[in-house]
Parts: C-alpha cells; sequence; structure tokens
C-alpha cells in the first residue's frame, strides 16, 4: 500500500464562508489540506473529521467551505484533532485505525 503523503504535497487552500450567519460577511481561515491530484484535496476538519475535497477555485486560490463538495468523511468525534492532516495522510489505514482505538480506549479509561 502506498501513502497519499508520498505522492501529494501539502498546499495552502481558505475556507470561506460566504455571507456567514446572514450578517453580509464572508468568514475566511487559512487551511493546509493534502493535494492529492486535479483539484481533490484532503483535509482535517474539528467536529467534522477528515474530508476528502473537491475545492473549488484554480491552483494556487483554492477554496473549501460553501463552494467545496465533499466526497467522502470520516467522522472521527475529535479523536485525532491534535494530529497534522500531513501525519494523517501518511498513515497506513492499520496505523490509523490502531492511533483511533488507542485513543477511544484511554478516553474509556478517563470517562
Amino acid at each position: 500500500m502506498t501513502n497519499v503523503n508520498k505522492q501529494s504535497s501539502l498546499i495552502p487552500a481558505e475556507y470561506v464562508i460566504y455571507d456567514y450567519a446572514g450578517e453580509g460577511k464572508d468568514l475566511r481561515k487559512e487551511k493546509q489540506l493534502v493535494h492529492v491530484g486535479g483539484n481533490m484535496a484532503v483535509g482535517y476538519e474539528e467536529d467534522c473529521g477528515i474530508m476528502l475535497y473537491e475545492m473549488a477555485g484554480n491552483p494556487g486560490a483554492w477554496e473549501i467551505g460553501d463552494n467545496d463538495r465533499v466526497l467522502h468523511d470520516i467522522y472521527d468525534d475529535g479523536w485525532l484533532a491534535d494530529v497534522p492532516i500531513e501525519k494523517l495522510a501518511s498513515m497506513s489505514v492499520l496505523d490509523f485505525l490502531v492511533a483511533i482505538a488507542e485513543r477511544k480506549a484511554q478516553k474509556k479509561v478517563v470517562s
């Protein structure tokens, strides 16, 4: 199995919600995504998990948020929020599943 990060690179993208809360202003945040080719990238969104995006915009001015299309997501309930996206993208599927299982076990012990 090959890891995504070996075939791709981190790219900047802007997270944009237009007319945020109906106030006439846009919400904009800079994000780092793992580019997997074309207009597709992987990123992490707090309270959403790991997302595979079909981004809007053009190379060098990629955008996610209102105009993206989420092709797939893996909801993680915040267990991996502190892991950088480049590390997540370089994990094998087995490493990823083990990391989630370990964190879930730790959370149960604390509860």
